[in-house]
């Protein structure tokens, strides 16, 4: 099994910041190699989100599998942050798992001025079970680019520990608020997201981890825009559409409990 992501475009910088980033939730994941391409599930240290990414084969610009059924490898999220960290932008990412169990990733480039990489990444015995996560219907979901959802959630961390999330027809509002720092509050213009829907006389109160969406915002760079889904009861999704074919990045985390 190989696959090749050529440095013309924007996916070797989408593939090492989906991989990067991952370390911030757990310590090693399963990566899932089928005919139809890459697929990994993970849940983080403190069990409260779940992220979901694939990436099909033709997302690739090179992708070869001729193994008769899928190949599971344990991976530490540490080691590959520090492969992918010495790749340079111009070099291609060229990963090839052989019949002698080893995962050799390469980076190369026709730049005399670079040196080609070579690594050698180990791998792990990892007893893991995907988890069946449910298609529901979500109540509201909207879309707004990433940049500007990762800076006010920066921003709104400064000043608690929880996000406070009011969304109905006509508006949506976010709060932080604690008593050393006080409150910063967000009205999002309804006018101003990219797109917006939500069922009819629906109001949605929930309430988030500000941590938890902070270290979902390390993404923001896999894609310029995002969408938010929610439902009363139900684990915030947030999506990271990266191709219209399939390719996505998606991250689940569960509301908090109320105290009332």
């Amino acid at each position: 099994m190989e696959f090749q992501i050529l440095p013309t475009s924007l996916k070797p910088d989408i593939f090492t910041s989906i991989f990067q980033n991952v370390r911030s939730f757990t310590e090693h994941i399963s990566i899932i190699f089928r005919q139809t391409g890459v697929y990994f599930q993970t849940m983080d240290s403190a069990r409260v989100s779940i992220i979901e990414v694939n990436l099909p084969s033709g997302w690739f610009d090179t992708y070869t599998f001729k193994n008769n059924g899928d190949i599971v490898l344990g991976i530490s999220s540490n080691i590959l942050f520090k492969i992918l960290n010495a790749r340079e932008k111009q070099q291609q990412i060229h990963l090839v798992y052989d019949s002698n169990d080893v995962l050799q990733i390469h980076f190369t480039s026709e730049d005399k001025t670079v040196f080609d990489k070579h690594f050698h990444c180990p791998l792990l015995d990892l007893e893991t079970e995907n988890m069946n996560i449910p298609e529901i219907d979500y109540a509201a979901e909207f879309t707004l680019p990433s940049t500007v959802f990762s800076t006010l959630i920066n921003q709104l961390k400064n000043f608690g520990d929880s996000l406070e999330m009011d969304c109905s027809e006509s508006r949506i509002g976010l709060t932080a608020t604690s008593v050393e720092s006080g409150t910063m509050s967000v009205e999002v213009p309804i006018d101003d997201l990219n797109s917006f829907a939500i069922n009819e006389g629906e109001e949605l109160k929930m309430s988030f981890s500000l941590a938890s969406l902070h270290h979902i915002c390390s993404f923001n760079k896999v894609t310029k825009e995002i969408m938010i889904r929610l439902c009363d009861n139900y684990p915030l999704s947030i999506v990271f559409p990266i191709t219209e074919d399939g390719a996505y990045l998606r991250i689940y985390l569960a509301p908090k409990i109320s105290d009332s």
